[in-house]
């Protein structure tokens, strides 16, 4: 009931930024993440289901077969209904169940010789693919992406949350920064994975950063920042595409202009929130006596926009 009725932010998929929630996010993600040979055996069950008959299907399996179906569909709609667009592991209850229907299959499947060769031949497709992927499972997106990197069909824990520190420490590392900018996506204390670095925004950088290295979380580069202006410059892919190591022109164009950073009205708000949320956090998370004051700060702060 909390989800679907308390819960609607704006959502970011397949490079487009919506206002607000939207019914179709859910399923789609789930086709970007999910490894192709699963989807194959969801369709190779269907096919079954129907070359059998309902009687093949639910003998002996009636009662439960109906249990898994209404709490997919219960659950499939919640999460469709609901403005909670962020990341796949809130369709994990609907991913649950479509795994558990595959239990009749090898029922199903019988005596039927080239549907086990196609259950072996997907099975051992989503063992490669786990195999392949890690450890960066966060920032997956199988072949239905068309190659395009997951920023830019995705946003959120989808694909960086913060897990991305220790490769990013490795890279302060071998490139011998002493000082690192880093625009991360998490509400982490960075330096405790990367002590070298410091907070930075991407969309705000200053002269002096000219010809440095930075490191950007890529949920920075199109949703929850504006710092596609980064793409023109030489960059290092890090943890799977979960964040990018960039090296910035010297010197930096100035704002609004060609492959400089976006004007001051055209940059965005970390999760849309109207202050800077991580500056407060890494605050507080240092500070945490100013937790009281700090939350009559915020409140005062979001009463105008909750009342409007």
């Amino acid at each position: 009931m909390l989800v679907l009725f308390g819960f609607n932010r704006p959502a970011f998929l397949l490079g487009h930024v919506y206002p607000k929630g939207v019914w179709f996010y859910y399923p789609v993600v789930f086709v970007l993440k999910a490894p192709l040979g699963f989807l194959g055996l969801l369709l190779l069950q269907l096919w079954l289901g129907v070359y059998r008959g309902k009687k093949g299907l639910l003998a002996g399996l009636q009662v439960e077969w109906r249990v898994l179906w209404v709490t997919l569909v219960v659950f499939t709609v919640v999460c469709v209904l609901s403005g909670f667009d962020i990341n796949i592991r809130h369709f994990s209850v609907p991913i649950t169940l479509l795994i558990l229907l595959l239990a009749p299959m090898p029922g199903l499947i019988g005596e039927i010789r080239f549907g086990w060769v196609a259950v072996a031949a997907l099975v051992a497709s989503c063992l490669m693919i786990t195999a392949l992927a890690w450890p960066w499972y966060l920032p997956y997106v199988n072949a239905l992406g068309s190659g395009r990197p997951a920023y830019e069909l995705m946003s959120d824990s989808n694909v960086d949350w913060n897990q991305a520190l220790p490769e990013v420490e490795r890279f302060t590392e071998r490139h011998g920064l002493a000082n690192l900018p880093l625009d991360s996506y998490g509400l982490s204390d960075d330096t405790f994975f990367v002590p070298k670095s410091h907070v930075w925004d991407c969309q705000a950088p200053a002269q002096r950063d000219a010809g440095r290295w930075v490191v950007v979380s890529a949920n920075m580069i199109l949703d929850s920042h504006n710092c596609a202006w980064l793409l023109r410059y030489s960059r290092e892919v890090l943890a799977g595409g979960s964040m990018y190591g960039f090296q910035l022109p010297s010197p930096i164009p100035p704002d609004g202009a060609p492959g400089g950073p976006p004007r001051a009205a055209d940059r965005r708000a970390f999760l849309w929130i109207p202050f800077d949320f991580k500056a407060v956090t890494l605050q507080l998370l240092r500070h945490p006596e100013g937790i009281p004051e700090a939350m009559k700060q915020m409140q005062e702060q979001m009463a105008p926009k909750g009342k409007s």
